[in-house]
Order: C-alpha cells, then structure tokens, then sequence
C-alpha cells in the first residue's frame, strides 16, 4: 500500500529576529511526504525538481527521508521560492515566486508513468490547484476514480499564488466534489465567503463535496471532521513553548491519513467507519501537529514520538 503525492517543494525564506531572510526547504506537499514516511507509510513524490542546487537539496532531503522520487530527469526551470515573515503570534504570511518553475514543469502523461504499484491514496493541493494546473489536476482525479484510489487535498488558500483570485478559488471550489478527503483550515475557507462562520463555512464546503471526508483545522480550538455520520472534534494538545505554525497543517494531515491507512479505513466508505477510529485518527493529528509547532519550521514526528507525547500528556 502506497501514497502518491504531487504538488511544489520550494524554499523558504524565512525572516529571522534580525531581519535576515534564511533559507528553509518547505512546500506543503513536500512536506506532506515527509510526514507521511514518518509516520510509516510508502510515499512516492511525483513532481519533478529543478536541476539548480536547491532542486538538489530537495530531493536529497526526501531520498534521506525514505520518500521515493521516481521522476528521474531534471527540470531546466528554478526551484519556486516563497518569502515568510512570522507575525507575533506565529502566524506565517507569503510571498510566492511561482511562475516558469520546476515543479509545474510536468505532464499527465508523466505522472501517469510514474504512479506506484498498489497506490492507495493521491493526495495533492497547496499551490498544485491554482488555475494553470486544474485542468491536469482534473484529469488526474478522474484517473484516481478509475483505479479507485482515494483522492485527498489540501486545499491550504495561498491568495498571491495567481493574479487571478476568483478564477483561483472557483477553480479550487470546483474540485470539492472531485476529492475524497479535504483538509481546510479556518484562513482557507475565509476567502471563499461560505458563511460568516468558520464551522457553517466547513459544512457548506463539505455539502459540496458530497460524499466523503472534510477535516477542518482550527489553530488552538483544535479540529472537527466532517462525515456523512456526523461531525467529530478533538481538542489541541498543550505545548509550554510554540516556536511557529510552519508546517503544522502539513503535519495535521499527513498524520490523519497515514492513521487511517494503519486502521484500514482509508477507502472507507466513510460513513461505515467506527466512530472511535476516527476520533484516534483526528485526535492523533493534533498531538502530532502539537509536536510540529514545538519545533522551528516544519519537522514532523514520528509515529513512535506521537504515541509516546499522547501518553506522557495522558
């Protein structure tokens, strides 16, 4: 069993207390796969890299990590770069550099030749489902239906990523219906204007997908799930220092689905799933995304560091 993920692995430049801009290796789905392959489970990473050193830097940091690259040329274009300043709470904000970048420079054709044997899950989204993308991406989630893969994104709003705002969250609100499992956090349904309320919003989001799954993060108030059963909420867990939230969604996410693979319920169908194991599932990715905001940048935990950081709390 196997998870795919595509979408960008880019740098990061983020300001530190002396105004210097420093260099980090980030990219939610980047990210995604690294912990996912913490947490145990078989990732491939499908989207090429550049041929420039951060390109090499990127991909030595997931090969280091267990991820496999099966993409094996190299992209001509630069790797895409993002400027991060950290407000006082902290919060990351983004400026992108995203246009004629390497992990854009792919088809569907060779992602088609580069997908896993005994693939399980796709999961993409972030900066993968802006309006140049979609029809690739589209077409991608219509193959993943076919092969009965379950489709999870991310959706994770970064408004600078196009010129283009409502083209971008139209296009993004079109592929709710297309995924299996959505991960949005409170800033990402805002832009949308669902409803005044962050939770109504979730609701109104999952009612467009139809079926399936939404996790809606919250920042300190913890998560709710969305199923067709119900909805299901876990609290945060308690950290003595946070560093910053860099990542801690990418972290959330990847620990939710790598604990549905381990309980066998990632296909679902949802609605048969034992409630238990999906208050583990979201209860388990808070802790890990408690870990994730302890450190600086993004560093996911591992399964074992999960478990023993719930016990030591319990």
């Amino acid at each position: 069993m196997s998870v795919a993920v595509l979408g960008e692995a880019l740098i990061d430049f983020i300001v530190g207390e002396d105004g210097a801009y420093r260099p980090h290796l980030g990219g939610s789905p980047f990210n995604m796969a690294i912990g996912l392959v913490r947490q145990g489970v078989t990732v491939s990473y499908l989207s090429p890299f550049s041929d420039d050193t951060f390109g090499d830097q990127l991909h030595d940091a997931l090969r280091e990590n267990g991820v496999d690259t099966p993409v094996a040329r190299r992209s001509l274009w630069p790797t895409s770069l993002a400027l991060v300043t950290i407000d006082d709470h902290g919060m990351p904000a983004y400026r992108l550099y995203r246009e004629g970048i390497a992990d854009k420079d792919t088809s569907f054709e060779e992602i088609e030749a580069s997908l896993p044997n005994e693939l399980r899950v796709f999961h993409t989204g972030s900066l993968a489902i802006t309006p140049s993308q979609l029809p690739k991406i589209r077409d991608l989630f219509a193959l993943m239906h076919d092969k009965n893969v379950v489709v999870s994104m991310d959706i994770n709003i970064r408004l600078r990523a196009s010129l283009n705002t409502q083209a971008y969250l139209d296009g993004v609100r079109s592929l709710l219906p297309l995924a299996d499992i959505v991960k949005a956090s409170d800033e990402d349904l805002e832009p949308f204007q669902f409803a005044t309320d962050t939770r109504k919003a979730a609701e109104y989001a999952y009612e467009k997908m139809g079926s399936g799954m939404l996790v809606l993060t919250e920042g300190k108030r913890g998560a709710l799930l969305y199923t067709s059963n119900g909805t299901i909420e876990a609290s945060t867990y308690p950290i003595a220092h946070i560093e910053d939230t860099v990542g801690a969604g990418d972290t959330f996410h990847s620990a939710f689905i790598a604990s549905l693979c381990r309980a066998n319920v990632i296909a679902g169908p949802y609605g048969d799933i034992d409630p238990y194991v999906l208050t583990d599932a979201v209860d388990f990715a808070c802790a890990a995304a408690a870990i994730n905001v302890s450190r600086v940048g993004c560093n996911p935990p591992s399964q074992d560091e999960v478990e023993k950081f719930i016990e030591s709390i319990r």
